[in-house]
């Protein structure tokens, strides 16, 4: 997959399916110091994702400080040539980031995902 460096950012895109409602979501932060992806909650609005009292809610600490979320499962992602199904993501507040979220540890790891920032690709070993 094609990466794009944005304001110093590796950016890319990644699909997301959820209860048979398809979405690619874009400027997507490739970001090895998130142990969880992080999708806005706003932009999956559309297809129906948003926080329902069993969803488990989840703190994160990064530069901003603590911040929350809820986790959802999803009938499948795509990065690349890559399908997770049923994968559990978060999904919260990105206000003021310019960004739709980010690509976590938990997606690069389970994915055995290199990045290539020679050629700004992320790709999986042959």
């Amino acid at each position: 997959m094609k990466l794009k460096l944005i304001n110093s950012l590796l950016e890319g895109e990644m699909t997301i399916s959820y209860q048979g409602k398809i979405k690619i979501i874009d400027k997507l932060v490739i970001d090895t110091g998130a142990a969880h992806t992080l999708i806005s909650s706003d932009i999956v609005s559309e297809i129906g994702i948003f926080f329902e009292n069993d969803d488990p809610l989840v703190s994160s600490y990064g530069i901003g400080g603590e911040d929350y979320s809820f986790r959802k499962a999803v009938d499948y992602i795509m990065l690349g040539s890559l399908v997770i199904p049923k994968i559990k993501l978060d999904f919260g507040n990105l206000d003021g980031w310019d960004i739709n979220g980010l690509i976590g540890l938990d997606i690069l790891i389970n994915g055995n995902f290199i990045i290539d920032l020679g050629k700004l690709e992320l790709y999986q070993p042959n």
